[in-house]
């Protein structure tokens, strides 16, 4: 994760994604301190400030996220990066099931998937 934020790449896709729409704030006196983007059934980038890890802001905005999605659709997924160990377990913890492991170009991936109630 830190190669992605390192790198730039974060930064262009959420200013890419913010001309298209589909990116949900979460703000604490005033300032961003948290972000998710909604792509169709899919939760495509979740981040908090790592200043306020630990505090339950993760849950809020992942599940802001899920009542959004699920109230369109049966199913959502989200992708995670293979070897980042701690927001896999997060999204374990929160009811996610895991999914295919998707190989390409960069670093391996996985995928997580929630059915909404009764599916």
């Amino acid at each position: 994760m830190d190669w992605f934020i390192g790198s730039g790449a974060s930064d262009a896709h959420v200013k890419s994604r913010l001309e298209k729409g589909g990116v949900r704030c979460l703000s604490l006196e005033g300032r961003v301190i948290g972000l998710s983007i909604l792509d169709g059934a899919t939760i495509d980038l979740m981040m908090i400030d790592p200043d306020h890890h630990r505090r339950g802001l993760g849950r809020l905005l992942l599940r802001d996220a899920e009542e959004t999605l699920l109230a369109r659709y049966a199913a959502i997924r989200l992708e995670s990066f293979a070897d980042n160990t701690v927001a896999n377990s997060f999204y374990e913890a929160c009811g996610w099931r895991h999914g295919d492991r998707l190989e390409g170009e960069g670093p391996t991936k996985v995928e997580y998937v929630k059915k909404a109630r009764g599916d």
